[in-house]
């Protein structure tokens, strides 16, 4: 028992020290910092005050206070939650770990707290209430795995398809602009037995805009923006539709079929700039839930990820080929030269 308390400290430690030089660069207000980190943990931000909301959280990740001004224990919380540091991957990164280990996929859409009893169940029956969130995980890790989790730096080019679906429909007659659309991965993205984003990693994305259908036969439109493609480490990855129309001969009528609408790639003009956008063309018509297709990343980049250990390496592992195969019940999207 000891030993664990002792690795909560060394933990805390090590992201007090990092704190120090990221707090300086921190422009959000405390509030915001604040709501982050309960959403993730809990789904939705808390009611009453700051100073009780942050000693309430600390009190379940840690078992204790944090040092520091409020600014800067929250910058350790999201740290800790988030990003992690060399030494100590971040909470999410190891819960996702935990999650795929045991189950060959994730559940990003669960707040991360539920993750944890879900899969403390799994494992004990038995949800370890009043312990603090950080010795959980890690008891859970060391049931599971030999080796403390570590993470490493992987150059990751773009020419990797990666396959993904809607989990909702979309269509010029339910969405709204600033709607989240849902989308996961249907397969682990691994590269060389590192983990890159597990099965059912989230894509983040959002309908841009919307056009109901009108007058003379005008078609209704949604044009969806990709925001980024939630890895297991902390970095936002790029993401990026490619055109099925590229496939050639019979391609654009895959995805006729698949969506029941007229699907095209667009380029759509964000707060960061020009994003990977997805342009759904029809009159009440949906993209189906469940509805397939292949993405990208949009660049070559540096990521965090997982060295998988020999006993959880797959021999066949779908996402482990860079072919694309046509299929009539997906939409296709290969690489544009």
């Amino acid at each position: 028992m000891k030993s664990k308390y002792a690795l909560i400290l060394l933990i805390i430690i090590q992201f007090t020290l990092v704190n120090s030089a990221y707090s300086a660069d921190n422009a959000s207000s405390t509030i915001v910092q604040m709501d982050k980190a309960e959403t993730i943990i809990y789904g939705e931000a808390r009611r009453g005050g700051l100073i009780e909301r942050l000693s309430e959280l600390e009190a379940m990740l840690f078992g204790r206070s944090l040092p520091g001004t409020i600014s800067e224990r929250q910058m350790q919380l999201l740290n800790f939650i988030q990003t992690g540091v060399s030494e100590q991957p971040s909470l999410l990164f190891k819960l996702s770990v935990a999650e795929w280990a045991v189950n060959q996929a994730v559940q990003p859409f669960i707040p991360a707290l539920g993750r944890l009893q879900k899969l403390e169940q799994e494992l004990d029956g038995v949800i370890q209430e009043g312990k603090p969130v950080a010795m959980r995980v890690e008891r859970i890790l060391t049931m599971l795995l030999s080796d403390p989790v570590t993470q490493n730096e992987l150059e990751v080019s773009s020419d990797k398809a990666l396959k993904a679906q809607f989990l909702e429909k979309i269509g010029p007659g339910k969405s709204r602009k600033g709607d989240s659309v849902n989308i996961d991965l249907l397969d682990d993205f691994t590269i060389d037995n590192y983990l890159i984003a597990p099965k059912g990693s989230r894509i983040v994305a959002e309908v841009a805009e919307v056009t109901r259908p009108g007058a003379f036969g005008r078609k209704g439109e949604v044009k969806v923006a990709l925001k980024y493609l939630q890895v297991l480490g902390p970095e936002e990855v790029m993401v990026k539709f490619i055109d099925p129309g590229t496939l050639g001969k019979g391609g654009e009528k895959n995805v006729a079929a698949a969506a029941g609408t007229s699907i095209v790639s667009t380029a759509i003009l964000g707060p960061v700039g020009l994003l990977a956008g997805l342009l759904i063309r029809g009159d009440s018509l949906d993209v189906k839930e469940r509805t397939q297709f292949y993405l990208q990343l949009s660049e070559r980049t540096k990521i965090s990820v997982f060295p998988i250990p020999s006993g959880l390496i797959k021999i066949d592992n779908p996402s482990s080929s860079a072919s694309v195969n046509s299929n009539s019940d997906e939409i296709i999207l290969i690489d544009t030269p």
